[in-house]
C-alpha cells in the first residue's frame, strides 16, 4: 500500500512540474536601442498625445512639415526646445504592440541614393492582451527634403 501510495504521489508530482514548465512566462525588457543616424539623448515633447497617428503616413517632420511647430525636444538633458531644422529633421512612426515590447530602431541616410530607410523591429509577448501605442520618434540630422524616406517595420513575436 505505501509503495502504491509513492508511486501514485510521485506521477502527480511529474504531472505537475511537466506541465507548469510548459508555460513560460514571457519577459521583455522595454528598452529602445537606437543606432545609425539617431541622435542619441532626445526628449521628445509633442504638443499633443498620439500626433502621429494624424499625420497621414507622412512621418517626416522638417521646417516645410505642417507639424513642424507641434514637438520640442531635449537634447543630453538640457531643456524643452523647438527643434533647430536647420540641423535636424524628426522621422516617426506609430506602431501598436502588445505590452512588455522592445524596440530596435536604427536610421541609414544614403546621400548616393537620396534615400533614407528607418528600420524598426519590435519584439512583443504575443501573449499580453493590451495594446500600447508608441510613436517612435528619432532625431536625426538634417538631410534634403528631395530625399525618400522609407520604412522598414517588424513586429516579431515572442
Amino acid at each position: 500500500m505505501l509503495r502504491s501510495t509513492s508511486f501514485l504521489a510521485l506521477s502527480l508530482l511529474f504531472v505537475i512540474t511537466s506541465l507548469s514548465s510548459c508555460k513560460k512566462k514571457c519577459v521583455i525588457s522595454k528598452e529602445i536601442v537606437d543606432s545609425g543616424a539617431i541622435i542619441k539623448n532626445v526628449i521628445f515633447y509633442p504638443n499633443s498625445g498620439n500626433m502621429s497617428t494624424s499625420m497621414a503616413g507622412n512621418y517626416l517632420i522638417n521646417a516645410n512639415s505642417p507639424y513642424a511647430d507641434r514637438i520640442e525636444v531635449g537634447i543630453n538633458g538640457a531643456g524643452k526646445a523647438p527643434v533647430d531644422y536647420s540641423q535636424y529633421n524628426v522621422l516617426c512612426f506609430p506602431l501598436k504592440t502588445r505590452c512588455n515590447a522592445s524596440f530596435d530602431r536604427s536610421v541609414t541616410v544614403n546621400a548616393a541614393s537620396q534615400n533614407v530607410v528607418y528600420k524598426i523591429v519590435a519584439t512583443q509577448c504575443a501573449n499580453c492582451e493590451q495594446e500600447w501605442l508608441t510613436e517612435n520618434y528619432v532625431l536625426v540630422p538634417a538631410f534634403p527634403a528631395s530625399y525618400t524616406v522609407t520604412y522598414d517595420i517588424s513586429v516579431v513575436d515572442k
